[in-house]
């Protein structure tokens, strides 16, 4: 168990207020899907980087998440990320774009903006770094169900997702596992390829309308939030009080800092003020980038989190 872990809450039957965290000691970290709200997690990253903390060895992420950690893994890859970001989305004015007369020719933006997104930190010149990273990243995926297809898959785990996510109120959903949808992990650093590494990323993210989806290690891929957008590895119970996980969904009756099941977990101070999926000029990411800076100043000045390894 992590140090400095006394004095903690009990908030439900589960979860536990936790008063302090120190960040040396963290050996996994998980970067929640949720498309623009992960500029959260991208500020309180950098801001920790910025404070000396490097990353711990093992990371895992899905959808947006997935990609916000791909760019930590080079220099500067955070601010390069959102610049380019920034940039894509002014130039794209609406987020559907009429192609031709033809349905089959009509798509979202994403189509075009979440890959170009991706090879502006996943590239020919930053390929070479991200493989030989010192952390290895572990991406998350969902595998249809064998039973519906990919359809199916979609609509059911979607309508399972949001009941038990939103009526159960879940960190992590349960009836999508229960209507055969599969998670799958799949390491960024065994892609042999770049053009491999950007598919499973965008594999990641794939929620079809947005985000076709995509054949990787042989099989259909798709958004791993369709299964759980808080990928968590199927860890031994002591590997779990080294693992925090960073939402980017804010959960009004939890607390900021807290622990379940013996993870860690880290959340936004509010609701992230910027729209998921929305990648057009009229989208805000600069305030979930504030939010999160915001966020990580008040977790260390609280010393709620800190960077001093614990004293045994």
């Amino acid at each position: 168990m992590l140090a400095g872990l006394s004095a903690t809450r009990k908030i439900t039957m589960h979860v536990e207020a936790v008063n302090r965290l120190h960040l040396p000691e963290i050996e996994t970290l998980v970067f929640a899907g949720g498309g623009n709200r992960c500029w959260w997690q991208a500020a309180m990253v950098s801001d920790w980087m910025k404070r000396g903390w490097h990353l711990p060895p093992t990371l895992v992420g899905t959808s947006a998440g997935a990609a916000v950690a791909a760019a930590a893994l080079t220099s500067d890859g955070l601010q390069r990320a959102f610049e380019s970001c920034r940039q894509l989305f002014s130039d794209t004015p609406r987020l559907f774009e009429w192609r031709g007369r033809t349905p089959r020719q009509w798509r979202f933006a994403h189509h075009r903006v979440y890959p170009a997104w991706l090879a502006s930190f996943v590239n020919d010149s930053t390929f070479d770094a991200v493989r030989e990273a010192p952390q290895q990243l572990i991406v998350a995926l969902t595998r249809p169900a064998r039973a519906l297809g990919l359809k199916g898959s979609m609509v059911a785990g979607t309508c399972a997702y949001l009941v038990d996510k939103f009526l159960w109120n879940r960190l992590h959903p349960r009836l999508p596992r229960m209507l055969g949808l599969r998670q799958e992990f799949v390491g960024l650093q065994q892609c042999a390829t770049l053009a491999e590494a950007q598919t499973l990323l965008v594999a990641a993210a794939a929620a079809p309308p947005f985000l076709s989806a995509q054949h990787v290690a042989g099989g259909v891929a798709i958004d791993g939030g369709y299964l759980d957008s808080v990928p968590v590895l199927p860890e031994a119970s002591a590997a779990r009080a080294t693992t925090l996980v960073l939402l980017t969904r804010h959960y009004p009756k939890l607390p900021t800092l807290f622990r379940y099941r013996g993870r860690h977990y880290l959340q936004p101070s509010q609701r992230v003020p910027v729209s998921t999926w929305n990648c057009t000029a009229a989208t805000d990411i600069q305030a979930a980038l504030a939010l999160g800076s915001q966020d990580a100043t008040k977790v260390m000045q609280s010393e709620r989190v800190t960077l001093e390894p614990s004293r045994h």
